[in-house]
């Protein structure tokens, strides 16, 4: 498995660093544009006479501070992007595999098929972990740069949230890849399912819909706008997203083992 995963690994490098330039270029712009602005009082005023309906969406933040800042123009919208690279690595990983019938000669190795779907899982988390690592360390050395208050430990507790977000989406997309060979209709399949299930979540807000609907949609359970106004994160969110990964993952597993791939 170690071997599948290191190579893996080094084969989606190259995506990975230029997914990752994208979201250190976009937080640098967002931190950048912070500092010219000439009266953030304004901007704060603004925001609160957006509609309760727009603001239930981005998150109730005081956009006058660099973290409020931060939250709006940045870390709300790095689940999605996350969600929508781990659809298209899900796809890649798995369902490449087969459609090029690579997975034949793996397959046809002292592999079993538990251990490759567990080296894609396996991956695909440290692929998350080094984009979500690395927008913490960029956003901790551009703040400091700016000569705004920093907040490393509100920046950790958003990034984590979108991490573990992140995790369980990657598993379920690698759930639907062990399902389907055709790696055109996984990402179509998965990136339809991310753009739903965001448009749903801000669709329930915004009609201030009664919690309990709202939690049946992935993206309900991030909380960036809470971690970075300074209240911490609700801890049974984190505990579901954990949950969902690993039994996303069970039936990545489950599946793949049972189906028929001819070899």
């Amino acid at each position: 498995m170690t071997t599948l995963a290191l190579e893996l690994a080094n084969r989606t490098r190259t995506a990975l660093i230029w997914w990752l330039l994208g979201l250190l270029a976009m937080a640098g712009y967002v931190v950048g544009a912070f500092t010219t602005l000439s009266d953030v009082e304004d901007i704060s005023a603004l925001y609160g006479e957006f509609p309760p309906a727009l603001r239930n969406v981005i998150g109730e933040v005081d956009i006058g501070t660099m973290d409020g800042w931060i939250h709006v123009e940045f870390l709300a919208w790095v689940p999605l992007i996350m969600a929508i690279y781990a659809g298209i690595y899900a796809s890649g990983a798995v369902s490449r595999e087969v459609e090029q019938r690579t997975v034949d000669f793996v397959l046809g190795l002292p592999v079993s098929r538990t251990q490759f779907i567990a080296s894609r899982l396996a991956v695909g988390v440290w692929n998350l972990l080094v984009l979500s690592a690395s927008m913490f360390i960029f956003l901790v050395i551009a703040v400091a740069i700016s000569g705004e208050t920093l907040s490393p430990d509100r920046y950790a507790l958003a990034l984590t949230n979108a991490l573990l977000l992140g995790i369980a989406l990657m598993a379920a997309y690698v759930a639907v890849a062990a399902a389907v060979d055709e790696q055109s209709r996984v990402t179509g399949i998965t990136l339809g399912l991310t753009l739903v299930a965001f448009i749903a979540t801000a669709g329930l807000r915004a009609a201030d819909a009664p919690e309990a609907l709202r939690w049946f949609t992935p993206f309900e359970h991030y909380h960036s706008a809470e971690a970075m106004s300074g209240d911490g994160l609700p801890l049974l969110p984190l505990v579901l997203l954990a949950s969902l990964a690993v039994a996303a993952a069970a039936v990545a597993i489950y599946w793949y083992n049972r189906r028929d791939i001819a070899i």
